[in-house]
C-alpha cells in the first residue's frame, strides 16, 4: 500500500505558496531609503574614496537616470554612482588637475564632458564609464560646457571652443576672456549663444557677450545698467514659442531676461527675496521656464544657500541646505527632481555631498545632522540618538507608514502559519 499522506502534508505546498506570496506583498512595505531620498528631506551621501582637500565644483546627473551621478574632485578624480550617491566608483583620474566641470550632453544620450584645470577636456560616450582625451583643448582649463543640437561648446581660460561630435575642438573667439558661463538661446543652426566671464578688457562693465552665428562672431551686450564685474553662471529655460527665459548669476546678484537676453532685470536680491551675493549655480526644472533653482557659496560670507522659485523669480523659497556654502549643484530631469549638492564648511574645510528630492514640502534636515568632520561619523549626541533612540527615529521618519504595513503583514503571516501547523497536528 502506498504511504498515507496527511491532510497537513497535502496542504504544505499551499502553505509555502501563501508564505511566499505574503513575503512578496510585504517587501514593498519595507523602508525605501535604499530607493532614493525621502521627499523634501536632506540626505547625506557617501564620500568618494579619497581625502578631499579642495571644494567640489563638478557634479552632474544623467538626464535619463536620476540615480546616475558623477562627481569630480580637486585632485583630478572622477567618481561614478549608479545608486544616487550611496556608493562611488573611481572611473577616471588626471592627477594634480582639478575637475572643474562635468556635463551630460542634452542631445546625445550617454555623452558626458569633463573639464580640468590645465589638462583640457575629456569625453565619455558611455555615461561616464570610460573616458578619452579631447584634441584641441590641450593645456586649456574648460570651466563650463553648453550644447546645441549640432555642437558642443566649451568656455575656458582661453575663450570659447566648439566641437561637432567627437571631432577636435576649435577656437571660436573671445580669446581675451576667461569664460565661466555659456548658454544657448537657440539650439538650431545658426544657434544664438551667450558667454560671460570674470576677466576682460579695462572699461567693460560686465563681461557678457552674444553670438548670432554659433560662435562665429561675438559682440558685447550693451545698454544694460548692471552692477558687478563677473558673470558666474548662465542658464536657459524651456522655450516659449521663440523666447527663452535666461538667468545670469553675477558676483553681486541674480538677473533674469524674458526676451532672449535683450534686456535684463535685477538683481533679484534684497527685499527678503535673495541675498546680494555671488550666484554660481543655476538650473531650470525640465520643460519649464518659470521653475528654477539658484545657489551660492556665499563668496566667503554667510550669505550662501540654495533657493527655488515657481513663479519666474517673483518669490523664492530657501531649501535650507545642511550647510549654506553650496559649491556645486546638479538637478535631475524630472517634474519633482532630485538635487545633488556639494557644500564646503569653511571652518575645517569639511566637504560634503547631499541629495534632496524636491516635492514641494517643508525642507527637513538630515537625520543625524552634519558630521563633525568631513567623512566622519555624526556627532556624539547624534550617534546616541541614532543608537539609543533608533525606534523613535524610525517612528518619526518618512518610512514609518511602510514599516507599519510590513509589521502587519508579518503578524498576519505568523498567525496563518501557526494556524496551519495546529490543524496539521490535529489530523
Amino acid at each position: 500500500m502506498p504511504p498515507s499522506v496527511s491532510p497537513f502534508s497535502q496542504r504544505l505546498p499551499a502553505t509555502l505558496a501563501l508564505f511566499a506570496a505574503t513575503v512578496l506583498v510585504a517587501l514593498p512595505a519595507l523602508p525605501v531609503s535604499a530607493a532614493g531620498p525621502a521627499d523634501s528631506t536632506w540626505a547625506s551621501l557617501a564620500a568618494p574614496a579619497e581625502r578631499l582637500g579642495a571644494p567640489i565644483f563638478a557634479l552632474a546627473v544623467s538626464p535619463l537616470d536620476a540615480r546616475l551621478v558623477l562627481v569630480g574632485t580637486g585632485d583630478g578624480s572622477i567618481y561614478r554612482s549608479a545608486d544616487g550617491g550611496g556608493s562611488w566608483k573611481q572611473v577616471h583620474r588626471v592627477g594634480g588637475h582639478a575637475v572643474l566641470v562635468l556635463a551630460f550632453d542634452t542631445y546625445q544620450p550617454g555623452v558626458v564632458l569633463a573639464g580640468t584645470r590645465g589638462a583640457g577636456a575629456w569625453r565619455s560616450a558611455d555615461a561616464g564609464v570610460t573616458w578619452t582625451p579631447q584634441p584641441g583643448l590641450e593645456k586649456a582649463s574648460p570651466r563650463t560646457f553648453g550644447f546645441t543640437k549640432s555642437t558642443a561648446l566649451a568656455g575656458s581660460d582661453r575663450g570659447v571652443f566648439v566641437a561637432r561630435g567627437a571631432e577636435p575642438w576649435q577656437p571660436s573667439g573671445l580669446g581675451q576672456l576667461s569664460v565661466a558661463a555659456l548658454a544657448a538661446v537657440s539650439v538650431n543652426e545658426p544657434s544664438r549663444l551667450l558667454a560671460g566671464g570674470d576677466r576682460d578688457d579695462p572699461g567693460v562693465a560686465l563681461p557678457l557677450y552674444q553670438s548670432p552665428d554659433g560662435g562665429g562672431t561675438w559682440t558685447e551686450v550693451q545698454g544694460q545698467s548692471r552692477a558687478g564685474t563677473m558673470v558666474s553662471a548662465l542658464a536657459a529655460g524651456a522655450p516659449q514659442k521663440d523666447v527663452r527665459t535666461l538667468l545670469m548669476g553675477t558676483n553681486t546678484g541674480l538677473y533674469v531676461s524674458i526676451d532672449n537676453g535683450g534686456t535684463w532685470s535685477g538683481p533679484l536680491s534684497g527685499g527678503g527675496t535673495l541675498p546680494a551675493t555671488d550666484f554660481n549655480q543655476l538650473a531650470f526644472v525640465r520643460d519649464r521656464f518659470d521653475r528654477f533653482y539658484v545657489a551660492s557659496d556665499g563668496g566667503a560670507s554667510d550669505r550662501g544657500g540654495l533657493w527655488y522659485t515657481a513663479d519666474g523669480g517673483s518669490h523664492f523659497t530657501s531649501l535650507q541646505p545642511p550647510l549654506p556654502e553650496v559649491t556645486a549643484l546638479a538637478v535631475s530631469n524630472e517634474d519633482h527632481p532630485t538635487l545633488y549638492v556639494a557644500t564646503l564648511r569653511p571652518g575645517d574645510h569639511g566637504i560634503f555631498l547631499w541629495s534632496y528630492r524636491d516635492t514641494g514640502g517643508q525642507p527637513k534636515p538630515p537625520q543625524g545632522g552634519v558630521p563633525a568632520l568631513a567623512g566622519a561619523a555624526p556627532s556624539k549626541a547624534a550617534a546616541q540618538a541614532t543608537s539609543g533612540d533608533w525606534y523613535l527615529l524610525l517612528l518619526r521618519g518618512p518610512e514609518a507608514p511602510y514599516l507599519a504595513v510590513g509589521l502587519l503583514a508579518g503578524v498576519a503571516l505568523l498567525v496563518a502559519l501557526v494556524t496551519y501547523i495546529r490543524r496539521g497536528r490535529r489530523t
